[in-house]
This record gives structure tokens, sequence and C-alpha cells, in this order.
């Protein structure tokens, strides 16, 4: 019998290494056999069939990402050096053999630093079709700093009051079953082919903006993303997942300029010992992180210890 349970990357070219690299670490750190793992792209994503990037329980899956009609991405707002790949994640209910009920879809940019990823398919979801973690969109509010005017303006055009919950997009667990029932696929591409404007973070903006209130919270383990990495949070919180949302990436070596840390996890013999045990905070940062902390210690997440 087919496994029902799948992890998934889905990579345009240009990230492709980085995906592989990542699913490797993944299973690295240990993964049930009942959980397959993936790269899903286009033929012209890989050399060749991919047999150069794929091995053992790494499989590659190509498709042409049409899934609900011909040229189902096509006409969708993207921001600058993105291609379509930043939709493709919406498409996987309907691009993916049809044995697979729960999909755990990872952005390229993300790596697994320890066990445990392969709990989060046993998780209730309450009768929602997905769940994220909250983004730093959301969580900024928390800072009072450059940003957090302007993020937001951006939630209050989607129409968001400022207590409204935003996930992040860079890690779903997808209930394909209610997803397809909910029809969030097709809510999300008229929604950005609608409202462009308001989609500054292309997929992520349009799927907050139809699934509102329908989404099961999961904890920053799953998605420690942004300023998450800068504020000495990670023996707080104990991440699974790491995500580097910024621009550059840690493994563009030419261009990087973070914290070496980063970059260490992406050497081939490099594992989670790279990650810091303590980082020097600024006042204003010190502050910030009390204030998360003390935010995210009120929250009920999905993923918390019974």
């Amino acid at each position: 019998m087919p496994n029902k349970r799948l992890i998934c990357f889905t990579p345009d070219r240009s990230f492709l290494l980085a995906a592989v690299f990542a699913a490797q670490r993944l299973l690295s750190h240990g993964l049930a056999g009942d959980i397959d793992i993936a790269i899903v792209c286009t033929s012209q994503d890989v050399d060749g069939d991919g047999a150069g990037h794929a091995g053992g329980r790494l499989q590659i899956i190509t498709n042409s990402f049409q899934g609900t009609g011909e040229n189902a991405l096509a006409g969708l707002p993207l921001g600058r050096h993105l291609t379509d790949a930043a939709y493709r994640r919406l498409l996987l209910p309907f691009v993916l053999p049809a044995h697979y009920e729960r999909i755990l879809y990872l952005d390229s940019d993300t790596l697994v630093v320890r066990p445990g990823l392969g709990r989060v398919f046993d998780l209730d979801l309450g009768g929602c079709p997905f769940a994220a973690a909250l983004d730093m969109i959301f969580l900024k509010d928390f800072e009072e700093g450059p940003l957090t005017a302007a993020f937001r303006a951006y939630r209050a055009g989607l129409g968001f009051a400022p207590d409204t919950p935003y996930f992040n997009s860079g890690v779903l667990l997808i209930d394909r079953a209610r997803w397809r029932e909910e029809m969030l696929t097709e809510r999300a591409v008229a929604f950005a082919r609608a409202h462009p404007e308001l989609c500054r973070f292309q997929d992520q903006s349009a799927l907050n903006a139809v699934a509102r209130g329908r989404w099961a919270p999961l904890s920053p383990r799953f998605n420690f993303m942004g300023d998450f990495l800068l504020l000495d949070l990670i023996r707080d919180i104990a991440p699974v997942v790491l995500h580097f949302v910024n621009d550059p990436k840690p493994w563009q070596c030419e261009r990087w300029r973070g914290p070496a840390w980063m970059q260490a996890l992406y050497r081939p013999d490099e594992d989670d010992s790279a990650l810091p045990a303590g980082v020097p905070l600024t006042p204003a940062f010190q502050r910030f992180r009390e204030r998360l902390l003390a935010f995210l210690g009120a929250q009920r997440f999905i993923d918390a210890a019974p």
C-alpha cells in the first residue's frame, strides 16, 4: 500500500540544489518510513531526468503545474526575481499522486536542524484545511520598529484588523480533501488575479486573504523565521525548522553578509552544532524579544505538548 503522507519542496531551477540539500538534511535527522519525501518541479527545472539530484528515499516528481486547468498560474502577480514557482504550492492538492492525503510543504530556503518534523502529520487540525505558523509581518507589531507601520498597512489592505493573525506560507501542513472541498486554490488564484496590488507577498498574500480564520496555528518551532533567527530564541523555542526568508540566502556565498553560523549550516559536513548558544542583543531587540516571548507564551498552538 502506498504511503499517504508526503513532505515536498517545489523549487524552480534556481532553487533546485538548495531544495535537494534541505531534503537530504531532513533525512539525516530521521524520518518514519511511512512518510515520502519529494522535489516537485517541472521537467525544465532538472538536469535530464533529475537522477543526479535524487537518491535513496528522495524522489523527483515532475509536473506541468496546470492543476485546475490550462495555464493555471498565468497572469499572477510576481515580485522581483520571482517565477510562477512562487504559486506552485497552491496546486499541490491537484497535481500530486492521489494516494497522498496529508502534504507537508516546505520552502526551499528552510532547513531541518533536529528530529521531530514527522510528528506534525499526526496533529489535529480542528477541521481546518491546513496548518501554518505566524509570520513576522504580524509579529513585528511587538517591535515597534521601522517596518511595523508598513506591515500594519499591508495587512489592513487585505482587510485585516490589527489583531487578525497572519501566517507564513513557507511551511504548510495540508489536509488535501478539506483544502479541495473549500476550493482554496481556486479562491487564492482568483484573489491574486483580481487584486495584484494587494499581493505584495504573492501566494502568501492571496492565501491569507481567502483563508482568514480557517487555518490551524503551528508554533515557531516548525517555522523559525526572520527575526526569530536574530533574537537569541533558539534555546527558548528549540526550533525544528529554520526558515531563511530574507535575501540573500546563506548558501549564496558571494552575496551573504549575515551571521556566519547560518552559512555554516550549508556546509556538507556541518550539523546543528553550528547553532549559536547565544547572540548579543541591542536594548531594542531585547525588548522585542521579551514582548514576543510573552505573546507566544499566551498562545495555543496545535503542536504544543499535552
